[in-house]
């Protein structure tokens, strides 16, 4: 009998240092990050029966539809919200960090369990199981945009970070569903649904998939407690996507709402999504150059001693900005991964390398993956969005058995080794400089760290 790899211990001493990242040592906590308190105004707007948000709260991105103050970033993270300032109105502005963490461990336990059950059935001895197994949490921590979101939870990154937490814990449940029997599988199905719903309702380009993956889960349901499988399937992921549907006619008058930019104050994105539009697959190929180039951060004498920095990257019918944030590419910061999602890659098109659901589920996720890359801006957050195909890859590869994996497994420690090293300290060179919407204490607190001056930046 095959025995899972041991990933607990090490993940929750990984929680712990990401808990000193994201709160600066732990003694930022409460803090008000980037138009934060958006979400809080968000929230008691819910509760007043509307869907306006403040406009001091907003900002710079405010929507203005019909004299009214509107935002198009999804609301799970106003939900969550309502709760936290029942229970501590003194928090009110300043939940961001809490929030961004709770989501950064989410996707960190989601991602561990998904190593974890592909893992338990590969070829590896038990001691090069967890080597591997623990070796591509650490990669996911610290080699990949997990980093960066927890290092700045302005209201950019915060509904992404839930939303990639929310779509690593569907694709858990998803994968753990198909061995489920019984009450396990409801529990799966009803935590798929969950998981689902929260991603959509966090950014629409990771709950997407699911609405395509969720009818395949239909489809495989046993006889045996059908209607109370499909209920736990079908309820919670269906609530979200009628509440989504309907915020986004409350707010822009559109059931999608990909007319948001019709109302964008920021008239440079709006006029350009006017005639170019916000997708086009005519970006797919440059996003794809600039996302997976091998173009490399300068190099600096001093702490982190990278450069991490904006790009020149203008193609003025393609791309709103002339530059690019994409400041170090997904081959540097998470080059592991990308080994592994071409290895996985190559199982999905042999025969016998996976089945039938598998390439469907990939797939849906391809689909955001190229969607992402059609998009008319260039930045290293949103690059969160090509993970969840690239993971699912790496998992199919992890557990296909197969002897390419027992060849590789030192490739893939080696790449962890070298993507943390170039990410961690790329991303804090980005934090520390050319990011504009980390704190200022914050930004203080790193510079002392690294014995640097701020008049130095």
């Amino acid at each position: 009998m095959f025995r899972s790899p041991q990933l607990l211990p090490l993940t929750l001493l990984l929680s712990g240092l990401l808990w000193l990242f994201t709160t600066t040592g732990g003694r930022q906590i409460f803090v008000k990050e980037v138009l934060g308190s958006a979400y809080d105004s968000q929230a008691e707007h819910f509760l007043r029966g509307d869907v306006d948000v403040d406009v001091e709260a907003i900002g710079h991105e405010a929507m203005i539809v019909n004299g009214k103050v509107r935002m198009y970033f999804g609301p799970f993270p106003a939900l969550l919200r309502i709760p936290l300032n029942f229970v501590y109105p003194a928090g009110h502005g300043k939940w961001s960090r809490i929030s961004g963490f709770c989501a950064g461990i989410i996707a960190l336990f989601a991602f561990a369990g998904l190593v974890r059950m592909a893992l338990k059935s590969s070829p590896l001895s038990s001691r090069a199981r967890n080597w591997l197994g623990n070796a591509c949490v650490i990669g996911f921590a610290f080699g990949s945009p997990l980093l960066l979101l927890l290092g700045n939870l302005s209201i950019y990154d915060e509904a992404i970070i839930w939303g990639l937490a929310l779509s690593l814990g569907a694709i858990f449940f998803v994968f753990r569903s198909r061995k489920a029997e019984g009450g396990f599988l409801t529990r799966a199905l009803l935590g798929f649904s969950l998981c689902a719903g929260g991603a959509l309702l966090s950014r629409v380009t990771f709950g997407a998939p699911f609405i395509l993956i969720a009818p395949l889960l239909v489809l495989g349901l046993p006889r045996d407690n059908r209607v109370t499988n499909l209920t736990a399937l079908v309820l919670p992921f269906g609530a979200a996507l009628i509440f989504y549907i309907w915020l986004n006619y409350a707010r822009f008058g559109s059931l999608t709402g990909v007319n948001y930019y019709d109302y964008y104050i920021n008239t440079v994105h709006s006029k350009f999504a006017h005639k170019f539009g916000v997708f086009s697959p005519r970006r797919i190929l440059h996003s794809f150059a600039d996302y997976f180039g091998v173009r490399f951060p300068s190099l600096e004498r001093e702490p982190p001693f990278l450069a991490a920095d904006r790009h020149f990257y203008d193609y003025p019918s393609l791309y709103s900005n002339d530059f690019s944030e994409v400041y170090i590419p997904l081959l540097w910061c998470s080059g592991w991964l990308v080994f592994g999602a071409i290895m996985g890659i190559t199982c999905l098109v042999r025969r016998e390398g996976a089945d039938a659901f598998e390439r469907s589920a990939a797939t849906a996720l391809f689909a955001q993956f190229l969607c992402i890359l059609s998009f008319f801006a260039l930045a290293q957050r949103y690059a969160a969005d090509l993970y969840p195909f690239l993971i699912v890859c790496l998992i199919i590869f992890l557990r296909s058995g197969s002897m390419a994996l027992v060849r590789s497994r030192h490739v893939i420690i080696g790449l962890v080794c070298l993507s943390i090293t170039v990410n961690s300290l790329a991303t804090v060179s980005w934090l520390i400089g050319p990011d504009q919407n980390v704190p200022s204490e914050t930004r203080a607190a790193w510079e002392k760290l690294l014995g640097r001056h701020s008049f130095e930046k």
